[in-house]
């Protein structure tokens, strides 16, 4: 018999029903100039993920630590510490070419329907310093999916 994610009888509870979930949002930035200023200024109140070139730009990557079960509050929490950003520090913020919060989530088969709302003034935040939203969605991951012979 070849193994099926789901009992063949209906009437049996899924097996392995992985859930959709919110996992992170990440804020990555990119600029032609070097970016330790915010790197420094962020501080312990972040966690830096990369820091370095990537494709003849500077790359900076950031979670909050701990984060938050919504993405929206974790958005509020780096929008925060982007508004605190002073003088030569949000010049080189204002100077990035590219500025984005990657919001991720892990894709499953339940529930039937999932919302995660950004509410109307995150949005204006994220507007006024110049930043754009990215959703990404990974695939549901079955660790306990049985292995072919040949891995």
């Amino acid at each position: 018999m070849l193994w099926s994610p789901r009992p063949l009888n209906s009437n049996c509870p899924a097996v392995n029903r992985m859930e959709v979930k919110y996992l992170n949002t990440d804020l990555e930035i990119e600029s032609t100039s070097d970016l330790s200023k915010i790197v420094e200024e962020f501080g312990e109140d972040v966690l830096v993920l990369h820091h370095g070139e990537i494709r003849g730009y500077q790359h900076a990557s950031f979670e909050i630590p701990g984060g938050s079960t919504h993405a929206d509050a974790t958005i509020n929490s780096f929008c925060t510490l982007i508004d605190g950003l002073a003088g030569d520090v949000r010049e080189a913020w204002d100077g990035c070419c590219s500025r984005v919060f990657d919001i991720g989530y892990e894709s499953g088969s339940s529930p039937p329907n999932f919302r995660s709302e950004i509410r109307a003034s995150t949005i204006q935040r994220v507007a006024k310093i110049g930043a754009s939203i990215v959703i990404t969605i990974y695939p549901e991951t079955d660790e306990f999916a049985p292995r072919s012979a040949d891995q």
